[in-house]
């Protein structure tokens, strides 16, 4: 895990319940990185606002810059673990925007099964979403990380100890 032009990004993405936010914690905390969370509070809001619209260009603007403020902030870190990342923005906008992404750092795409992410959904006090919307983001990231050769971690299949083993070993051997 050593990165001498800058920064080690691990991004760890997924959809909302996947366990994304506790591996990305814990991760940090394992390798002595930083956790960040570019997408939280007014912008995650934005960029909803924004896709909801359909302005794509915004959407992607608005990632960009929230991740390359983090990146300016931290530059001095040795390694920096992002929750969310390229990946979420790939979700909300066509592919025809994601060339100005590439290449996409090392990502572990956290997942789990419907049953289970409406379960961990029900324990917060967040605004509900149906099913179908559960599942139709579901899909779609897990074909991203399919597409791009994202590590994919079941984290409904796995403890938290063997999820974070699994990501360390991910991370460990980039």
């Amino acid at each position: 895990m050593s990165n001498t032009q800058g920064p080690l990004i691990l991004a760890i993405d997924g959809h909302d319940g996947a366990g994304k936010t506790t591996m990305a914690t814990l991760l940090a905390q394992e390798t002595g990185g930083t956790y960040l969370r570019p997408f939280g509070g007014k912008t995650g809001a934005a960029l909803i606002d924004s896709a909801e619209k359909k302005d794509f260009q915004r959407v992607a603007d608005l990632g960009k810059a929230a991740i390359n403020a983090l990146l300016q902030e931290n530059k001095h870190q040795e390694i920096l673990v992002f929750d969310r990342h390229w990946m979420t923005i790939f979700t909300l906008i066509p592919s025809s925007f994601w060339k100005d992404w590439l290449p996409v750092p090392p990502t572990t795409l956290c997942y789990a099964d419907i049953d289970t992410t409406l379960q961990r959904l029900g324990e917060r006090t967040e605004e509900k979403y149906t099913t179908a919307y559960h599942t139709a983001y579901q899909e779609q990231y897990l074909s991203i990380g399919k597409q791009f050769g994202a590590n994919i971690l079941r984290t409904d299949q796995y403890s938290r100890e063997e999820c974070l083993a699994r990501l360390l070993d991910w991370a460990t051997n980039l």
